[in-house]
């Protein structure tokens, strides 16, 4: 049984203090585990959720929000065709990368 399988098979438990994962989507799908990569060497809790999609288990504070609105635009200079929207648990949304 690969890795992948067991993660995608044992569900995710979110810390309530954190409040949810912050939901992150990609325009090109190709870029997911890049992404989740990138997130993951920054000491980040990234998911892959689907295609184009990624979980970021973040405490709900400004100062995560803006941590995390940082890494994204680092990794905007890095790949500037890969596009990220930030959606948060409120569906409050941060700048997009």
């Amino acid at each position: 049984m690969s890795l992948v399988r067991v993660i995608l098979r044992t569900p995710v438990r979110w810390e309530a203090r954190y409040g949810g994962p912050m939901q992150l989507r990609l325009t090109d799908p190709s870029y997911t585990d890049r992404l989740a990569n990138f997130l993951r060497s920054l000491g980040q809790t990234a998911f892959v959720a689907g295609p184009g999609q990624l979980e970021i288990d973040a405490p709900a504070t400004s100062s995560a929000h803006a941590e995390l609105a940082i890494y994204l635009r680092v990794w905007t200079v890095l790949y500037p065709d890969a596009e990220v929207q930030v959606e948060t648990p409120e569906d409050d949304e941060l700048p997009a990368a």
